[in-house]
């Protein structure tokens, strides 16, 4: 039926779940259902709902090094972490992300 077409499966969004606990920096956690697009990774849902900062933490400037102003502090051991259902063997810049995937990141502050 011409005028009646539909976007290509390439092009549609999708729901992903975003956690984020902000553990030592006292704010509250925040869960919420974000819309992506097909190819994001977990920095680009995150980036959705909450002000995100790129840089060099570790090893890499596409790094998650701030989450709505909380950024990873070497100097006190407090670094984000992030999961995707659970798995830890998650790239923030890299992993693909899939409908109905929960992503959780989590602030925490290591053993001195």
């Amino acid at each position: 039926m011409a005028g009646c077409a539909t976007m290509p499966a390439a092009q549609r969004t999708f729901d992903v779940t975003l956690e984020v606990d902000f553990g030592p920096a006292g704010k509250p956690a925040v869960r919420q259902v974000v819309q992506v697009a097909p190819g994001a990774t977990p920095r680009d849902a995150t980036e959705k709902a909450f002000p995100v900062e790129k840089g060099a933490v570790c090893c890499d400037p596409r790094e998650v090094s701030t989450i709505d102003g909380v950024a990873a502090d070497p100097a006190t051991n407090r670094w984000w972490t992030v999961s995707i259902n659970g798995s830890k063997k998650v790239s923030p810049y890299r992993t693909k992300l899939k409908p109905g995937d929960v992503i959780r990141w989590e602030y925490k502050q290591y053993g001195q």
